[in-house]
């Protein structure tokens, strides 16, 4: 069995509002958040934006893709004005935006900057005043092996309201806002049986499964399979809930 413990990070990952109460129109929206992740791709020869790679995967995920292919399978299937919401390019004007291959997708996320990401993910949620990551140590007691984890979170309240020793302290006190994430992500997702094992990718799933299952939570779904059904059934439902569309 391992053990679990959990640490803060004694600051803000990024501080949406200074005094003001904010308004959804003042937010960065995550095509903006994406769009700042270094690119680990060279220049020569680059069809996609990263933006638009990413934010695809984001939408694929929200819609249950559990794999690089089927993240790729998603974005093929994609209709024309998901892609072009999302940035896709049109090479041919006749044929409209052109999704990237399996190959594009899987250079991407197997290179991506995991610290990056996690940042673009962790600022990019509507409403959100605060953003906070949250360190989640796991020890296996028989091997001893030590696994990092980080978990991103939300909060309408202000630093004033709220520094990050209270938000630690409000953290610690709802163990079961983490458990309900990892439980999600190791069942819903089956993550302990995933088989994206190379480069940064299994991060970069991990990220993206954050993104979805807390977009949900702020929807207000509680049953987190049944929302991800939901956004599956419409190719347009994922760029709602992430307020891309």
């Amino acid at each position: 069995m391992p053990a679990c413990s959990s640490s803060l990070i004694p600051r803000p990952l990024g501080q949406l509002a200074d005094t003001a109460p904010t308004v959804p129109d003042d937010l960065p929206g995550l095509l903006t958040c994406l769009a700042q992740v270094p690119d680990p791709r060279r220049d020569q020869g680059r069809r996609h934006s990263l933006a638009f790679v990413l934010s695809l995967a984001a939408c694929a995920v929200l819609a249950g893709a559990k794999s690089l292919a089927a993240i790729a399978e998603w974005a093929a299937d994609a209709p024309p004005n998901v892609l072009a919401r999302l940035g896709g390019p049109c090479r041919e004007p006749d044929r409209g935006p052109v999704a990237p291959a399996e190959a594009t997708v899987r250079r991407v996320l197997q290179r991506i900057d995991g610290d990056a990401l996690d940042t673009a993910v962790g600022i990019a949620f509507p409403h959100a005043v605060q953003a906070v990551q949250i360190v989640r140590r796991r020890r296996i007691v028989t091997t001893g092996k030590v696994t990092l984890e980080r978990i991103y979170g939300v909060t309408d309240l202000t630093a004033e309201q709220a520094d990050a020793t209270e938000i630690a302290r409000r953290v610690r006190g709802h163990w079961g806002i983490e458990n309900k994430i990892h439980h999600v992500r190791d069942t819903t997702y089956a993550e302990d049986a995933s088989r994206v094992r190379t480069g940064t990718a299994p991060r970069a799933m991990a990220s993206l499964r954050n993104l979805a299952i807390g977009a949900l939570r702020l929807g207000n779904q509680t049953n987190i399979a049944a929302g991800l059904r939901h956004h599956t059934r419409d190719a347009n439902r994922p760029l709602i809930t992430l307020g891309i569309m």
